[in-house]
């Protein structure tokens, strides 16, 4: 049975009940990376933790559960199972993710099943050194996992005016951005979820080729914003409202306000004004005088 379990990449109960035993962590990574077709790409030596996630209904079955197995910064594989007796069987590859802060499931009366969020953690110094966390929303379908929603829910940037200026040495200035989330899932006759975002812009004089301790900031300025995403089932995701293309009349979903990053605390202007997606699911960044009857 171990043979067979291992050649489908299913899990036993009793591995998924205990997922910290070292034996049952290795197997349960070894059964994701080849359930997802991954083995070439990871080393199970690399493994750094496995969490069974337990309670969704992805399926409409009540013992779903969802796997995420780190392989270190940028590296965690997140797959689904269902359970048929005391075996769970493989049903579907989430995704690649940098990392993972946590899982939910959230009840969809409009789907009849579970939506899986995972709140994915970025940290990068690309240009910035940049902390993000952010929102992202799947469904099982009967191809598998498809993508509903994307939007940051935290954000932590700093960087130094000599990056983008040119300026001396001397006239250096670390600028920071920062934006804290509340979300607030309404699940019922209409699934949605209303992020409040408390952004800030802050900045320190300190000369330092390091960003400066926290306490070295001062605030400049300060504001809420509130992003409701609700769940469409025309476009079959979620939306903040709709709008119509000038170029094609036809009509598109609008998924992102720019209008509403940190950044423009900060005076930074981006050259669009909304993300949209078309009916044939292409995104797309556009100015608003690019669009028409825009209800958001």
């Amino acid at each position: 049975m171990e043979m067979w379990t291992r050649a489908q990449g299913n899990l036993t109960q009793q591995q998924i009940d205990a997922p910290n035993q070292k034996a049952n962590q290795m197997e349960i990574a070894r059964s994701v990376l080849e359930s997802t077709g991954r083995s070439q790409q990871y080393d199970l030596q690399d493994i750094e933790n496995v969490t069974v996630y337990v309670g969704g209904e992805l399926t409409k079955n009540a013992d779903d559960v969802v796997i995420s197995a780190s392989f270190g910064s940028k590296n965690t594989v997140i797959a689904a199972y269902t359970a048929d007796g005391d075996i769970y069987e493989y049903i579907g590859d989430i995704g690649n993710f940098y990392g993972v802060e946590n899982i939910r499931f959230i009840p969809s009366n409009e789907l009849g099943h579970d939506i899986v969020i995972v709140r994915e953690r970025i940290n990068q110094s690309l240009g910035s050194f940049e902390e993000t966390d952010v929102l992202r929303g799947y469904i099982y379908e009967a191809d598998g996992f498809r993508d509903v929603l994307n939007t940051p829910e935290k954000i932590n940037a700093s960087w130094n005016r000599i990056w983008n200026e040119n300026l001396s040495q001397r006239d250096t200035q670390w600028n920071r951005v920062t934006e804290e989330t509340e979300s607030v899932w309404g699940t019922g006759e209409d699934t949605e979820v209303t992020l409040t975002r408390y952004q800030t812009y802050e900045q320190s004089d300190y000369i330092e080729e390091e960003v400066p301790e926290d306490d070295t900031f001062l605030t400049k300025d300060s504001r809420i914003v509130v992003d409701r995403f609700y769940w469409s089932e025309k476009w079959g995701r979620f939306i903040l409202g709709e709008a119509i293309e000038k170029s094609t009349k036809a009509q598109v979903a609008v998924v992102e306000n720019l209008a509403k990053s940190p950044y423009i605390l900060a005076g930074f202007s981006d050259a669009a004004d909304f993300g949209i997606i078309r009916k044939d699911g292409t995104f797309a960044y556009v100015e608003a005088d690019d669009l028409e009857k825009i209800m958001v």
